[in-house]
């Protein structure tokens, strides 16, 4: 058997002492640390990038290397590429040695181990052998520090340990055993100098060290310490994918997994299964009053509590923000109360944070299988969304209705920004009749959304469209329109001859409390040449009486430019007729719901006779909205009211139609 090392005829100068490769000149150890280091630092690299990287540049600097050289790079390049394998540290750890133990004329012998160095318990631990009988793997199993060979070798001073002769104290000899030695060497951290492995290859009896058994085994010890790292990385990259790095529970991806399986299980069992999203109550004020690490205490502790609940087969998860998901094995839907009130209980208890004692709330939703079919988890958390918007501290069931419903809203929305973005919303005017001469005074501009292709026929009704832009904020874009649109065409009007004449126009909450309100009246009355008296401006109580005293800042501030200002559907607000004299009112319009039963009912037209006395005392006009019929009309003019708005008269037409009612109303009146 040939007993020299591998790569024994080649020139010293070529692999010398200082492990030199090539053209690079680089020792092999600075080299790859150099190299690894440069890949780890780079984002945009995977691990596959790294190795690729390894491998093209020792391809490079191996050009004019001799083949026993390129044939243990090529093996090292071959170990790293093991950590881009999904099978456990043990199973590239066996894959590794035989890479090792097969690169020709290395050692001759084919035989060797790998051990784990479990350095608190002072053990070595085989994870890995080659051509091992099960006598030797028993016996090597676990090996303490200081005893046999491999004890020893862990404890010496240097790297590796080269022993040219049969070792008469190793834990195993056998008659049948073969003359040989032991090339031993150790495997440390990339970044640190914690002991990961150490390797015990059998090598031919006479075998001696030179240079070249130096250059081999530390690049295998290299290439498995960049193993072990990139496996370390993948295990805690796959960790961070599969759990809450805050909670260590398990994440969404997990409970989806797990959720799926319990589904699963319900078909084949005839049972029912029930998804619990939680969310904290107010949770961004504990973040924002307390500070964040509060908040992520208070999200562990929960967690914490939450997992005390579960029983065999139960799971929780950490899903965003203040958000988690429980799911619950149940026999049937009826069984769906005790784990809402264990977990109603738990959270419940008081929590100590930032040394203060708190209570907190939560909200729960709830979807089942099988009575709400699939997408338990994104039906669960609508329920949650319910919960909380209808004041939290609750829990809701999944609601296929109001799932209809908000997908309509969704809908509604798109087509909304659509509509905008093509111009199809324009505003209807409804004409204001004076009781005094039944002339039109004036016009209130309406949103409305017809149907291009049959202007008769609305796409979606204000009551639906118009709360929905004021959530979303499209009611500013529109609100512009609708004032500059009116202001154009009573222009119009008034340049027809008709005079006298005014244009109302609705403010909605967003608008009034907007900064640039006042700037925008004032570039439409530039841009249109409208005179500021013509204009105006319609708010409801609710605008008002949330904040008074901002709402006469804002109020008295529109006044000073000209414009009059309406008190729209009053009544069915917060203000009572004595606040009407701390505001700039004009005109106060009375809500139609106190115009339906007039004359049917005395107590409303009590009602509104004391509204028009009063308003009349403070000088101002009063309109009633809503008027149908003749006799709400008839019972009006009786009390004092000055004008009235209806489809008594005219529902609200395009501004197309209006010439002709100004020509029916005020040409002959």
């Amino acid at each position: 058997m040939d007993t020299k090392p591998f790569g024994h005829d080649l020139d010293d100068n070529v692999m010398s002492d200082s492990n030199m490769l090539g053209g690079a000149r680089l020792p092999l150890q600075a080299f790859m640390h150099h190299l690894f280091e440069e890949g780890a630092n780079q984002s945009h690299l995977d691990q596959r990038g790294l190795i690729d990287l390894l491998q093209t540049t020792i391809s490079d600097i191996l050009k004019n290397e001799v083949i026993e050289s390129k044939m243990v790079l090529n093996a090292t390049i071959d170990v790293i590429r093991l950590s881009s394998s999904t099978i456990s540290l043990k199973e590239k750890l066996q894959l590794a040695l035989e890479i090792i133990l097969s690169v020709p004329s290395v050692f001759g012998l084919n035989q060797g181990c790998v051990f784990l160095v479990d350095e608190p318990n002072q053990k070595l631990r085989m994870v890995a052998s080659k051509n091992f009988s099960d006598e030797q793997i028993g016996l090597c199993s676990t090996v303490e520090f200081g005893s046999c060979l491999c004890g020893r070798a862990i404890a010496c001073d240097g790297p590796f340990m080269f022993v040219p002769e049969r070792d008469d104290d190793h834990v195993f000899q056998t008659s049948k055993a073969m003359p040989h030695g032991h090339t031993l060497f150790k495997v440390k951290a990339m970044d640190s100098d914690q002991l990961l492995m150490l390797v015990n290859l059998f090598v031919a009896d006479q075998c001696k060290e030179d240079p070249r058994t130096k250059f081999f085994v530390e690049s295998m010890a290299l290439a498995l310490s960049v193993l072990h790292s990139l496996h370390v990385t993948n295990e805690r990259l796959q960790k961070f994918n599969l759990e809450d790095p805050l909670t260590g529970l398990a994440n969404r991806r997990i409970f989806q997994d797990r959720l799926d399986q319990a589904i699963r299980k319900a078909q084949r069992n005839n049972e029912s299964a029930m998804v619990m999203a939680l969310g904290v109550d107010r949770f961004s004020r504990i973040n924002e009053s307390m500070g964040r690490a509060v908040g992520d205490e208070l999200l562990t502790t929960l967690a914490t509590r939450l997992s005390n609940t579960l029983r065999a087969g139960d799971t929780v998860a950490k899903a965003d923000g203040d958000e988690f998901l429980l799911l619950f094995s149940i026999q049937n839907v009826r069984e769906i109360m005790p784990p809402v009130q264990r977990v109603q209980n738990v959270v419940a208890e008081p929590i100590t944070l930032g040394g203060r004692e708190l209570k907190i709330n939560v909200s729960i939703g709830i979807s089942l299988f099988p009575d709400d079919q699939d997408q338990l988890l994104e039906k669960a958390k609508f329920a949650l969304k319910n919960a909380k918007e209808k004041g939290g501290g609750q829990y809701h069931l999944f609601s296929r209705e109001a799932h209809e419903k908000t997908k309509f809203l969704i809908n509604l929305e798109q087509d909304l920004r659509t509509a905008i973005d093509r111009g199809e919303l324009m505003p209807y005017y409804q004409p204001k009749i004076s009781l005094k001469n039944m002339r039109i005074l004036g016009f209130e501009a309406l949103m409305r959304w017809p149907d291009p292709a049959n202007p008769s026929r609305m796409l979606a009704y204000p009551d639906h469209f118009i709360p929905l832009a004021e959530e979303t904020g499209l009611i500013l874009p529109l609100g512009r329109l609708v004032l500059e649109t009116a202001c154009i065409e009573l222009k119009k009007w008034l340049d027809m001859g008709y005079s006298d004449l005014h244009i109302a126009v609705n403010l909605s909450a967003r608008q009034f409390a907007d900064p640039g309100l006042e700037n925008d009246i004032i570039q439409v009355l530039k841009k249109t040449g409208l005179d500021p008296h013509y204009l105006e401006l319609e708010i409801t109580e609710s605008h008002v009486m949330s904040d008074a005293k901002k709402a006469r800042r804002i109020l008295e501030s529109l006044k000073s430019l000209g414009v009059k200002i309406s008190l729209d559907d009053f009544g069915t607000g917060y203000s009572s007729l004595a606040h009407l004299q701390d505001f700039p009112f004009d005109r106060l319009k009375i809500d139609r719901s106190f115009i339906m039963n007039i004359p049917t009912r005395p107590t409303n037209a009590n009602i509104i006779t004391a509204i028009l006395q009063l308003a009349h005392s403070l000088e101002l006009m009063v309109t009633a909205e809503g008027v149908e019929t003749e006799d709400q009309q008839q019972s009006l003019k009786e009390g004092g009211c000055d004008d009235v708005q209806g489809w008594l008269h005219s529902k609200a037409v395009p501004a197309a139609e209006v010439p002709a009612l100004l020509e029916r109303y005020n040409r002959n009146g």
